[in-house]
């Protein structure tokens, strides 16, 4: 039986796209007045002793136009906004307009009740419906950009014949570099050339700066025709990494977790701004516990450009004009995040 819980809850608000030029899904937020109170009562339930929400709570809270059920397929729509969420029973993969996102938990059901676990609602969906409400209370507007370029010296990361990934993620960033500070931004490199940085000192280099977001470029190997772009951030508190078993390890707490909302909501900036540009296979905004993003102290994502063990990519990400494009989109997708954060702030 589902229960109403009452939790505090900032007013409702309705989203619409940014020009389209700047943004694929990237979703700004305007207020609807008080249409909703504090007190939302959330349709809660516990399944085998984790907290899940129903979906009808979403459709009330976020004002969406309606749901549907189709067999295992579940659609939220808003006219309004022009926002699409879908996803299946069962399934950890859910689609807000075409972004693809990996939650936590899967999809379940609970009785008539298509339900959805409450830290995918608190730590992915929310942060992602409404980017403004993520900002850590007390924390400044960034103006700096922490760039970590991934390996470098004797590590050099994926490979082909074409060359290696310390070599491309370094380029990359470099281009990144320009590009942020024509824009007015500060950046700061964990590393400038082909040496070697450990990722307990990447993480320190982060860490002084706290006005500050954080951005790892890699590019990604695996099997020979796997290719595509996805994003990580760092898995919150409770929940295990993408496509990982479940591990002690899941319930320790991180510096990086005071960040969940911020990370997720950077993620999703940069993810859709990438699959807008680069037009590849979408991958998916996922979660993992990477050294470089647990230690941190401010925001921070993971960015894999493509993979290196892809031929046809391959020859992409060799090319400076293709890296030069990936640091233009993830420029745009800072840029939009940032524009998020400073809606908040004047109201």
């Amino acid at each position: 039986m589902l229960s109403r819980v009452s939790t505090p809850v900032p007013r409702t608000m309705l989203f619409r796209r940014l020009p389209r030029y700047s943004f694929f899904l990237w979703i700004a937020v305007s207020l609807l007045g008080s249409l909703m109170a504090s007190d939302f009562k959330w349709q809660e339930v516990k399944i085998d002793g984790r907290r899940y929400i129903a979906a009808d709570s979403l459709v009330d809270f976020y004002k969406f136009d309606n749901k549907t059920v189709r067999g295992k397929v579940i659609r939220f729509h808003s006219k309004r906004a022009g926002l699409t969420m879908t996803g299946q029973v069962g399934s950890q993969t859910l689609m807000i307009n075409q972004i693809k996102f990996i939650l936590s938990y899967p999809i379940t059901r609970h009785g008539n009740h298509v339900v959805v676990s409450r830290l995918d609602l608190c730590k992915l969906i929310d942060p992602v419906l409404r980017p403004s409400k993520s900002k850590t209370k007390g924390r400044k507007i960034f103006d700096t950009v922490v760039l970590d370029p991934g390996h470098g010296g004797h590590d050099s990361g994926a490979y082909c014949a074409l060359g290696k990934e310390s070599y491309f993620a370094l380029d990359t960033a470099n281009q990144l570099k320009r590009e942020l500070q024509k824009r007015g931004y500060k950046v700061v490199m964990t590393r400038t050339s082909d040496r070697y940085v450990t990722l307990g000192n990447r993480v320190k280099i982060a860490n002084r700066y706290r006005n500050a977001i954080f951005v790892s470029l890699h590019y990604n190997s695996g099997q020979s025709r796997a290719y595509g772009i996805e994003t990580f951030a760092l898995s919150p508190q409770g929940s295990s990494s993408t496509f990982v078993g479940r591990r002690s390890s899941d319930f320790l707490n991180h510096e990086g977790n005071d960040h969940d909302s911020e990370n997720i909501a950077l993620s999703t900036a940069i993810h859709a701004s990438a699959m807008y540009r680069v037009r590849t296979i979408d991958r998916g905004i996922k979660r993992a516990r990477w050294t470089v993003l647990t230690g941190l102290k401010i925001p921070g994502v993971l960015f894999e450009g493509g993979f290196l063990s892809n031929a046809n990519e391959a020859r992409k990400i060799a090319t400076s004009s293709h890296r030069k494009r990936i640091a233009h989109c993830i420029a745009d997708g800072i840029d939009n995040y940032k524009k998020a954060l400073v809606k908040k702030s004047r109201r």
